[in-house]
């Protein structure tokens, strides 16, 4: 009887694994955090709060830091949402020199705080998408607002 009950509890500790019940899941989860300093300043160099533009490839540029810890985490994203439950992420391939930003702020280590990249967007069905900027760090998430919205004719 005693072996049985081994053997139970094994096979339970199994599937349990196998489900992804493991009691100690704390490494999977991330942390969302906002930030309040950041700014998709330009989308093909219009400045508007909506900006509207053909499908095909789509310039973005701005800036982004994480103010709860004050530093520019290495990976930026461009999120973009439609009405509906789409969602889509643009990610920058590096960060560029912001000397205005560090000036601003009177801190040097925001000077790789800066974006500038384009993106094919012709996958995308037509519609207006809400942007947010995201940037994974280290088992976080720093998600940055932005007033803007991005109209694909």
């Amino acid at each position: 009887m005693h072996r049985q009950t081994i053997i139970a509890l094994m096979s339970a500790a199994v599937l349990a694994a196998i489900a992804g019940c493991d009691p100690d899941d704390s490494a999977s989860r991330v942390v969302t955090v906002l930030s309040d300093k950041c700014s998709l300043d330009a989308i093909n160099g219009k400045t508007d709060p909506l900006v509207r533009v053909k499908a095909g490839v789509v310039e973005f540029g701005g800036w982004a830091v994480d103010s709860t810890t004050n530093t520019v985490p290495a990976t930026l994203q461009v999120f973009l949402k439609d009405s509906g439950s789409f969602s889509y992420s643009l990610e920058a391939p590096h960060r560029i020199d912001r000397p205005d930003v560090a000036a601003a702020f009177k801190q040097d280590g925001f000077l790789k705080s800066g974006f500038l990249f384009q993106a094919d967007l012709s996958a995308l069905k037509p519609g207006a998408y809400a942007l947010s900027l995201k940037m994974p760090d280290d088992g976080r998430l720093v998600s940055c607002p932005v007033r803007k919205n991005l109209v694909i004719e």
